[in-house]
């Protein structure tokens, strides 16, 4: 069977929200990860949204009829044809009931990302609202078919930010990193405003980050603007490492959207203000909840509400705590794996799946597709005489371990190895994944995914104090799966394998 394809259906421009693509381009990572291909079905666009897809693999087709249109979701539904797609992702304002029913009458599995609760009917298989206030009462009027997934802890974070899970925030008494960052396009120009009004604020020591979306049309002005006021501002165009600028730094300054999300799990104090109407209920559900400080309209901007507000968060050490803490309660960045929980079993076309403990007398069954899934990490494998004798035998002896078959419609398809050790010097236990193989043909059906979130189930059960593994140097399949599942690389393994001079 082919790889599955997702085709997402959003678009993004100057007057567009950029969030609405950036947060499909998480979800595309994490179905990536799973063995699919990711289609961006796209009207409307911006050269650095563009170039951000294609340098992550994603394929962009244009579309030219009018969004929302009945001719749109005709061309959706062909290209979802065209290329066996399993799901499609519907992200945008613009995007009514009779499009979602449309898609479906056409034989498509929907996913609908929604924010406001605003459609007559909700037609889709799945309908997904990251926001704090989204409830069951806003989707009532709803298919019986029709799975809600509601709540930030949906939130759907790109695969940068999956690396700093384990993470923890140091507060310091005082902030003084200060971030500035108005999302991909800035409409409004609302960052040449801020640089003016922090020019006025006398804080000792202030360090100023600002970036510049790629789809921000006044770059040079702003350049400009801060040479000119002789700011303690470090301008940043497009950054590659956004999780890094909201780690290194005590407190945001935001227009909310997807950038709201990222900085509540980042752990990063945050002052947001809104664009529209639907910002301002997120931003206020958040605010009371402590999480974010809320700013009010970019319409009713005033520079001495701001001064006072930055001032004080500043200076109060337990609020930036308090927000951190509570960020990292609402986004804990398992919001993708908890969405792909839901539309993988089913989206796939997944024949059934299972694993079985490999029996003695497999012996030789599993020691072929053994030296298969070796000679692949390692062309130069070659079974050695002890490798052959006790390899199998080893592994069978010790309670301890666990060799399983993978076994799809009744074939197998791959082997796991795992289990539990006691940890070398210190009375715990240690949960140890080997390896897991599954056969070149039978690959990118999420076969791997779905029995290593199941063996890990299962080793927690255990009680080890962490749970490891290694990859292969350059195995960059392998090293984005177990990243996307939550581990992170902590050391590099070397080998000396003969004896040397």
């Amino acid at each position: 069977m082919p790889p599955s394809t997702l085709i997402i259906r959003a678009d993004a421009s100057i007057a567009i929200a950029t969030g609405h693509v950036m947060r499909c381009l998480a979800l595309a990572q994490g179905w990536q990860d799973a063995g699919g291909n990711a289609v961006f079905a796209m009207a409307e666009s911006t050269p650095a949204i563009d170039a951000r897809l294609l340098s992550e693999g994603m394929e962009i087709v244009r579309l030219q009829a009018l969004p929302n249109s009945v001719q749109d979701a005709r061309d959706v539904s062909a290209l979802a044809c065209d290329r066996d797609a399993a799901w499609v992702v519907v992200d945008g304002y613009r995007f009514d009931s009779e499009y979602q029913r449309n898609l479906r009458n056409a034989g498509l599995k929907l996913l609908f990302v929604d924010d406001l609760g605003q459609c007559e009917l909700y037609y889709a298989d799945v309908v997904l609202d990251q926001n704090a206030h989204a409830s069951d009462r806003m989707y009532a009027n709803r298919e019986s078919y029709t799975r809600l997934l509601l709540g930030p802890r949906y939130a759907m974070l790109r695969r940068e930010f999956q690396t700093w899970r384990e993470w923890r925030r140091e507060i310091p008494a005082i902030g003084r990193k200060l971030l500035v960052t108005m999302g991909g396009s800035d409409p409004d120009n609302f960052t040449l405003r801020l640089i003016e009004t922090l020019s006025r604020i006398s804080i000792p020591d202030l360090k100023i980050t600002v970036v510049a979306g790629g789809s921000n049309p006044q770059l040079a002005e702003l350049q400009r603007t801060a040479a000119e006021l002789g700011l303690p501002i470090h301008l940043v165009s497009n950054p590659s490492n956004m999780p890094e600028l909201m780690a290194h730094s005590d407190i945001a300054i935001i227009c909310a959207g997807g950038t709201l999300w990222e900085l509540l799990y980042m752990g990063c104090a945050t002052l947001s203000y809104f664009r529209t109407a639907t910002q301002g209920q997120i931003v206020a559900e958040l605010d009371a909840v402590g999480a974010v400080s809320s700013m009010g309209s970019v319409d009713d901007f005033e520079q001495n509400r701001l001064a006072r507000a930055l001032e004080e968060m500043i200076a109060c050490q337990d609020c930036r705590e308090k927000m951190a803490q509570m960020g990292r309660e609402l986004v804990d960045g398992r919001g993708i794996s908890r969405v792909l929980d839901y539309v993988l079993p089913g989206s796939l076309n997944r024949p059934e799946l299972s694993m079985i403990p490999i029996e003695l007398n497999e012996r030789e069954d599993f020691l072929e597709m053994a030296q298969q899934h070796f000679r692949e990490l390692n062309p130069m494998f070659t079974p050695a005489e002890d490798w052959k004798n006790s390899y199998f035998e080893n592994i069978t002896r010790n309670p301890r371990r666990s060799l399983r078959w993978i076994v799809s419609d009744g074939q197998h398809v791959g082997f796991i190895l795992f289990g539990v050790e006691e940890h070398r010097f210190l009375p715990r236990l240690t949960g140890a994944i080997y390896e897991v193989h599954v056969i070149p043909e039978e690959r990118r059906k999420g076969f791997a995914r779905a029995c290593a979130k199941q063996i890990i189930d299962e080793l927690w059960k255990a009680s080890p104090s962490k749970i490891q593994l290694e990859v292969v140097e350059g195995n960059a399949a392998a090293a984005e799966l177990w990243r996307s599942l939550g581990f992170q690389k902590v050391t590099e393994r070397f080998v000396l394998a003969e004896k040397t001079r």
